[in-house]
């Protein structure tokens, strides 16, 4: 039996790799885990004081313009700002240091320093383009969690448009292939899988990490195909392997796939946020009057990621679904799964993957195990293969 996208393989991490590269991801990735908890406690506990404290509210009193937009975005920013608090010295320690440690960064003070100005400046932009928007519908009518939604969730499909074309550039660095060998082997591969691509392209990801990866995208009709300077010196069929996995991705269309599932959640969250911004009781925590009252945003803020965080499970659930259907869609147009198996095993090592992850993590990761994806191979050989099995 074919296997299928929708279903797990169980797999033995020990079947696939050895004692030493299972006890080095282990390594690698359990101090960050702890890390990465401990980051969630300093946001949680940072918003919880911004909102507990009325941050907001102190800062509307103390400042002298009266126009609604202008404190709405005074108090977005001031949200945005306290990030500051823990966000850069958590990625500092990774970027600088942890990873150093590892052999795994390449990333330099001053390029950090740019990206945390970049990230922040594109941060504060976003911010002013939607809470005008959105704080206006909702001082307008008591729909606002769905005109609201409206709002949001035409920032998020416009987004996913221009990030590729607009914002990708801010952090890297893109030139076309110049080894036109790979590149039309590149091209032949997309032609199997009935994809036109216009530009196969190289990002100078080495400048932050020796990690590897590769993606398609594109605008329209337009495709192309976006490999990591950091696997250029790989065997060209082991690239090839890549970029299929990253081909079936974009032919089953799995970012519009997911997109109405995002969107129902952050349907969801909005629901969430005006039935409970309808108590006064809640709307006395932020020291606001009322919804539509910028002392609201913060408790808004927090009630939306809830929301959210409510599906968060259903969403890993579905990108995991879409990385083995994309596993498949490269078995099918290459068909080859030894090779598949050999780009796995070179990732895990590159990227210091955890080829045996806990089941907490598998249950929130968007990616099954890589012993599970190479079980995988395996069983769509034997499926595919006379005598294989």
């Amino acid at each position: 039996m074919s296997p299928s996208h929708w279903r797990r393989l169980p797999a033995d991490a020990a079947e696939w790799f050895d004692a030493a590269e299972i006890d080095r991801g282990r390594r690698y990735n359990r101090p960050l885990e702890r890390l990465g908890r401990v980051r969630l406690a300093a946001s949680v506990t940072v918003v919880a004081a911004f909102v507990a404290g009325r941050v907001g509210p102190r800062l509307l009193d103390a400042l002298p313009v009266r126009s609604w937009a202008v404190q709405v975005v005074v108090v977005a920013l001031a949200l945005q700002a306290t990030s500051l608090v823990y966000s850069p010295w958590f990625a500092a320690h990774r970027a600088l240091v942890y990873d150093k440690r590892w052999g795994l960064s390449t990333q330099t003070l001053p390029g950090f320093l740019r990206d945390q100005l970049t990230q922040l400046a594109l941060g504060a932009v976003a911010t002013v383009v939607l809470v005008i928007p959105l704080y206006a519908v909702i001082r307008t009518t008591e729909w606002w969690w769905l005109f609201g939604w409206t709002v949001v969730a035409g920032l998020t499909v416009g987004l996913g448009f221009v990030y590729p074309v607009l914002v990708a550039p801010l952090f890297n660095r893109f030139r076309p292939l110049d080894d036109e060998a790979l590149a039309e082997r590149l091209r032949a591969v997309a032609r199997r899988a009935g994809l036109d691509v216009d530009e196969v392209l190289v990002a100078d990801a080495s400048r932050r990490s020796r990690a590897g990866n590769a993606y398609v995208a594109g605008l329209g009709r337009t495709r192309r195909v976006v490999v990591f300077d950091t696997i250029l010196d790989w065997p060209p069929e082991l690239i090839e392997q890549v970029v299929a996995h990253e081909l079936g991705h974009w032919r089953h269309a799995h970012l519009r796939r997911r997109l109405p599932v995002v969107l129902a959640a952050q349907l969801l969250a909005f629901g969430l946020a005006w039935g409970l911004l309808r108590q006064p009781e809640v709307l006395r925590v932020a020291g606001a009057e009322a919804a539509g009252d910028p002392a609201s945003l913060p408790l808004l803020v927090v009630l939306l990621s809830l929301g959210l965080g409510a599906t968060s499970l259903l969403r890993s659930w579905l990108s995991r679904a879409d990385e083995r259907q994309a596993d498949l869609f490269a078995l099918e147009v290459l068909r080859r799964p030894d090779r598949l198996a050999a780009v796995l095993r070179r990732l895990a090592r590159r990227n210091r993957a955890d080829v045996d992850p806990s089941w907490w993590k598998r249950l929130w990761a968007s990616h099954p195990p890589l012993a599970e994806r190479m079980a995988l191979a395996r069983a769509w050989e034997h499926a595919r293969v006379p005598g294989s099995g």
